[in-house]
């Protein structure tokens, strides 16, 4: 027989008295009332349940309970949903999006909203969010009036919560916008998780640091001490850093560690680096983070009503977050099959619950096509591939085996049985064995699916006007990449690609026959491949100036070097099938 509850209790209550909690007198009071009973009892109940590391044990009347995160199911927390990588609306009309985890099960969510406050909301579970508060600096700072108020970061550091945003500040009673003047940067503290801030303060006065600048000139130092817009702090251990934007012939990146302002790291923009067209001379919206070792800069690009996307940068050190390295696509933006503009996504932010990483950004709405009507914050669910880069948000390359004379058209298959088709069609395809979906089906009607609710890609080919044969491959809602193996069809040419090494480093690839073992390296050599890290195998070794089949080749290797030290090359080889059209490869 087990010994009663309280004789169970009462000496846990004297070991928690002895630790600075209730001491017996106050438990004999809240024993009758069923505080600590609940607590220590669902203490015992949960003892050793994970709930797989994915959700919350709750005494459930004495057994327990799993209550999984969004995305999981099942007793233990152990199976993922239909919704796992769902995309969700998190705030309707709110903006420039920023989260702050306190811990797993509490985070604050702020945002651009009307320009002269800045709103703040709470949740527990990151998809069901409640207003908190709003901060209005000029209620803080009587003496001011502040407007134009943009794009805030929430965070915490040394005890102390702070709250960065892009504003302009006159004296009270003054029209603002003010003339003669430009948009900079202020800061805020408060001392506890009420988020009371108190009046904002300029950074970094009266230096030659990068600093709040009221006025619209640069500074003596340069424009890239000019804080405008779009802070972000990081939480590093070499220190607390503080991201910003800058302008000089658009909008430009650069950091400091707040413990050595002195030294200024620039990262990107159209004063430091020649960009793509695409970008449209706007690098904004920095956004930080750490996993595996790997710094991430996420940061958009484009205007908002044209090329506005989101991109990133990876290295193994925050000054290293540069354009020398790969600039990633992380989406793209939408348009009708008439060219018009219908959704765009960018000014995100990262944040993880128990292991699980999520993108929260605003989306832009054009509705009518080419009209903007808004933007709202929403969230979904990243996906890291084995060399540590991200899944897009809209994109999935689309791939199948060719037969001779035959024309194609794309199927999409819903997670709810439904049917979009064609997606994109003979029209458009024609003999091609690939496409790019981007979340838009333009044969459709330009109708909008996520990538998360595909459940199956169909490829119908045919020879004549007739269209009946298809085949068709299972989604799993994030992937890049699908490959389908059309029956008869042979394999038109291999999209490699491989993992980011050092700065500067060049790469080339070799090939090994399966008839012989014998490699055949390089089969394009450093001077094609360069610094590229994708190349589109078609049968061809280049360098030795010979043909080796796909069919024939049974693994594809990468090899990196520095300065063209050959010697000392790091390579990375991947098994091959002889039939598959996409092959990544990751250098140890």
């Amino acid at each position: 027989m087990l010994p009663p509850l309280k004789s169970i209790l009462v000496p846990l209550l004297a070991l928690a008295a002895a630790a600075g909690c209730a001491g017996p007198e106050d438990a004999s009071l809240e024993l009758a009332s069923g505080g600590p009973v609940s607590a220590v009892s669902q203490a015992l109940v949960c003892d050793g349940v994970t709930c797989g590391g994915h959700g919350v044990c709750k005494d459930n009347a004495g057994s327990a309970l799993c209550v999984c995160d969004e995305g999981f199911t099942g007793a233990s927390c152990a199976t993922r949903g239909s919704d796992f990588h769902v995309r969700s609306l998190l705030v309707p009309g709110l903006a420039d999006p920023d989260v702050y985890k306190e811990n797993d099960d509490l985070f604050f969510l702020t945002g651009t909203g009307d320009a002269r406050t800045v709103p703040i909301y709470e949740t527990n579970d990151l998809s069901s969010f409640r207003f908190k508060r709003g901060y209005d600096p000029s209620v803080a700072d009587p003496a001011y009036d502040y407007c134009m108020i943009w794009a805030p970061d929430l965070g915490k550091y040394n005890g102390v919560y702070s709250l960065y945003f892009s504003a302009q500040r006159v004296p009270n009673g003054m029209a603002c916008p003010a003339s003669g003047q430009d948009v900079t940067t202020f800061v805020a503290s408060a001392p506890d998780l009420n988020l009371d801030f108190g009046a904002p303060q300029p950074i970094n006065p009266s230096t030659t640091y990068p600093r709040t600048t009221i006025g619209s000139a640069c500074t003596a130092q340069g424009c890239n001490h000019n804080i405008r817009i779009d802070s972000a702090t990081f939480n590093d251990t070499s220190g607390r850093w503080l991201f910003y934007v800058w302008f000089d012939r658009g909008n430009n990146i650069s950091s400091f560690n707040t413990a050595a302002p002195a030294t200024v790291y620039n990262h990107t923009g159209p004063a430091l680096y020649t960009l793509p067209a695409q970008e449209e001379g706007i690098n904004e919206a920095p956004e930080l983070l750490k996993r595996n070792g790997l710094y991430y800069l996420l940061f958009s690009s484009g205007w908002y009503n044209s090329q506005y996307a989101m991109n990133y940068i990876m290295a193994d050190s925050l000054p290293a977050l540069t354009r020398a390295r790969a600039v990633r696509r992380l989406s793209e933006p939408m348009r009708d099959a008439s060219g018009a503009l219908i959704q765009t996504h960018g000014h995100n932010g990262v944040v993880d619950r128990r292991g699980e990483y999520f993108n929260i950004f605003h989306q832009g709405a054009f509705q009518p096509a080419g009209t903007f009507t808004g933007r709202s914050t929403y969230k979904q669910r990243i996906a890291f591939k084995p060399d540590g880069t991200m899944s897009s948000l809209n994109q999935v390359n689309v791939r199948w085996t060719k037969l001779t004379g035959y024309n194609y058209s794309l199927d999409l298959v819903l997670r709810d049985g439904s049917v979009v088709g064609p997606c994109i069609n003979a029209g458009i395809l024609g003999p091609a064995n690939k496409t790019t979906f981007n979340g838009v089906c333009p044969s459709a009607g330009s109708r909008m699916v996520n990538k998360g609710d595909i459940a199956a890609f169909r490829i119908f080919y045919s020879n004549s006007s007739t269209w009946g044969p298809f085949v068709e491959k299972a989604y799993d809602g994030v992937s890049d990449d699908v490959f389908l193996e059309v029956p008869g069809g042979t394999t038109p040419f291999v999209d490699l690609s491989w993992s980011e090494e050092e700065t500067g480093a060049q790469y080339s690839i070799d090939v090994q026959r399966r008839d012989t073992g014998a490699w055949i390296g390089p089969c394009i050599g450093v001077t094609s491949v360069n610094r590229s890290l994708a190349w589109t195998y078609s049968g061809r070794c280049d360098t030795p100036g010979i043909n080796v089949a796909i069919s024939t080749i049974s693994n594809f290797r990468i090899c990196s070097a520095i300065n063209g030290d050959w010697a000392h090359a790091r390579c990375g080889a991947t098994a091959y099938d002889g039939k598959s059209m996409f092959v990544p490869i990751v250098i140890p």
